[in-house]
């Protein structure tokens, strides 16, 4: 027997971190209330802002210490409402409350502030907010000492008979001495954490620039209007409802920080839940360049990169299909990359095979969660993408493969050239000059007549050897490059071809291919096209060759489709990962255009 379901009593999102953050801002609530309680009977409101305050940060700092990068942040803020809830034991005026308040004051803004500047990567990351927190220290636990010190209780604000105040060293014109200097301090301290939130804004990345801003503006705004606040009561003998009215002015104001915490929480919440509409808005049709722009623009890296696994070849691809070696797995989902600023994050698919990895700037660490989302919301992008980038990987092994059997076959052009020209050549030179001694020797006139025909045989033979030799592999392609070669095929076409050829020399494989691809469009656009006038145009631009043929196309040629019938210098360009271009045609005239990488 299936039994119901339960009730749910709670909705989804009052889970237990819920829970656990309302009763700790109750309790800091009623701790505030305690302590303020001879004041707050007077003054309800300013009792419900402060309690109010008191509350909000609290829950805002148990919610964040639920999270591993916000931890320690959440427990300042937890520990700064508790400090800000102790302060108002000066409203009692009496036993160790009043010299308590100036510390829990100090703390307060202390826990604060340093808070701010570990959120939300979890750590002081730049010198700048190491130095203020020392200074920061140094001011708020040593002005508050230096004024009981050299004071009496009733210059500070307390009258009560049973206050517990050891004044060391009271002098009234020194106290009002410390006053100045701690009042311009504490403006210093606020002034210089506000440059310090500014300085580190522009080197964060952009999501955390964006969360960190508005937290930034509201713990600046509140830093110096504490400062100015305090200024008005570093005065001697101020009366203490004078103290405390500044107290709830300043709790007032320190909601802002809660407010603007909730309010960056809600914004990633938000692009959380719309970055899926947005992965399947940007992937379609899903191609593997577009996922991969995609995911940039949704998590505002430009420098992301992505690798697919391809598990026939079993290695990860780009997005080109060319093999990537990323090093070992690691144990867990996420490594790190060669460069310490770089995170790779490792995606797998629903059964757990190798997906995909995705490289993206150290910043995107603090922000999983959003990452995360992404990936989850382009799962199915990713998975055909990864076949797209399989089908690529295999494609880009054939080219491999083609490329290196053009590589065989230019060395063997070039081995078969040398043969031609320091073997068989010579041996048939050495026989007509064997010949030509022969012919002048003998005395027989029908021994000279057959020697001098053989010596016209061989001559022609040695001409028809020299032009396969060039033909194998030109001399002047391998000592001078492109240019003067095809100037040599320009002269025995027997058209009038005009050539405009760089003096770059490229790789062996790059000239050999691209020689041969030139000369047999040359030969198509004679013999085909029945061109009367061609021109050639070989150049280098942004790392790749360019080469483009003209044809007139004066007299009608072979109705053919020279698509087809330039398939071979096609094939040659696309082995070395180039591409070919046919525009027009034999009859109208026609371009072929040639774009391959130079190395």
């Amino acid at each position: 027997m299936i039994s119901a379901p339960r009730r749910r009593r709670s909705p989804p999102w009052f889970g237990t971190e819920a829970r656990r953050a309302l009763v700790a801002g109750a309790a800091v609530a009623g701790l505030a209330l305690l302590a303020g309680w001879p004041y707050w009977r007077d003054h309800p409101a300013a009792a419900a802002t402060t309690l109010a305050s008191c509350a909000a940060i609290a829950v805002v700092g148990v919610l964040l210490a639920t999270g591993p990068r916000t931890r320690r942040t959440g427990l300042l803020f937890a520990a700064a409402s508790v400090f800000w809830a102790v302060n108002w034991a000066a409203s009692w005026d009496a036993t160790i409350g009043p010299i308590m308040s100036p510390y829990a004051q100090a703390d307060f803004y202390l826990a604060l502030a340093v808070g701010v500047l570990l959120y939300p990567g979890g750590r002081l990351e730049y010198l700048g907010d190491r130095i203020w927190t020392v200074m920061a220290c140094l001011i708020l636990w040593g002005c508050p000492t230096a004024l009981w010190v050299t004071s009496e209780p009733e210059w500070a604000a307390f009258r009560g008979e049973s206050v517990w105040w050891p004044a060391l060293y009271p002098d009234l014109d020194t106290f009002k001495v410390v006053l100045q200097v701690s009042a311009a301090l504490y403006l210093l301290l606020a002034l210089s954490f506000a440059v310090v939130l500014l300085v580190r804004l522009p080197r964060m990345g952009r999501l955390r620039r964006l969360l960190a801003l508005p937290v930034t503006v509201a713990i600046g705004f509140v830093g110096i209007s504490a400062a100015f606040t305090q200024k008005p009561i570093m005065e001697a003998s101020i009366p203490l409802d004078d103290l405390l009215r500044v107290y709830v002015i300043q709790g007032a104001v320190v909601v802002l920080v809660p407010l603007t915490l909730l309010a960056s929480g809600l914004r990633v919440r938000i692009a959380e839940l719309t970055v899926a509409g947005r992965m399947l808005r940007l992937t379609a049709p899903v191609s593997v360049e577009r996922v991969r722009d995609a995911l940039r623009d949704v998590l505002h890296d430009p420098t992301l990169e992505l690798w697919f696994w391809a598990p026939t070849e079993g290695v990860y691809v780009d997005i080109a299909g060319h093999s990537v070696d990323l090093g070992p797995e690691t144990g867990g989902a996420d490594g790190p990359a060669e460069d310490g600023g770089r995170w790779r994050h490792r995606v797998r698919g629903a059964a757990g095979e190798p997906l995909a990895v995705v490289e993206l700037g150290g910043a995107l660490r603090d922000h999983g969660s959003l990452v995360e989302a992404a990936l989850v919301a382009g799962g199915r992008a990713l998975e055909t993408a990864r076949l797209q980038a399989g089908v690529q990987a295999g494609l880009e092994q054939v080219r491999a493969a083609y490329r290196r059997l053009v590589r065989a076959e230019t060395a063997e052009r070039e081995r078969l050239g040398r043969d031609l020209h320091d073997g068989a050549q010579q041996r048939l030179l050495a026989v007509g000059a064997m010949l030509g001694t022969l012919e002048a020797v003998t005395g027989d006139p029908a021994v000279k007549e057959h020697a001098r025909a053989c010596r016209a045989e061989l001559r022609e033979a040695l001409a028809q050897l020299r032009a396969l030799a060039r033909e194998v592999q030109p001399a002047l392609l391998v000592q001078h490059g492109l240019g003067p070669a095809l100037e040599v095929v320009a002269e025995r076409l027997g058209t009038r071809v005009a050539l405009d050829v760089t003096p770059r020399r490229f790789s062996r494989e790059i000239e050999s291919t691209l020689y041969s691809a030139l000369c047999e469009t040359l030969s198509y656009a004679v013999e085909r096209a029945r061109a009367t006038r061609i021109s050639v145009w070989v150049g280098e631009e942004d790392g790749r060759v360019l080469a483009e043929i003209g044809l007139d196309g004066a007299r009608p040629g072979d109705p053919a489709d020279p698509v087809a019938d330039l398939a071979g210098p096609s094939g040659l360009i696309r082995a070395l990962r180039g591409e070919v271009e046919v525009g027009g045609g034999p009859r109208a005239g026609m371009t072929v255009r040639m774009d391959l990488p130079c190395e």
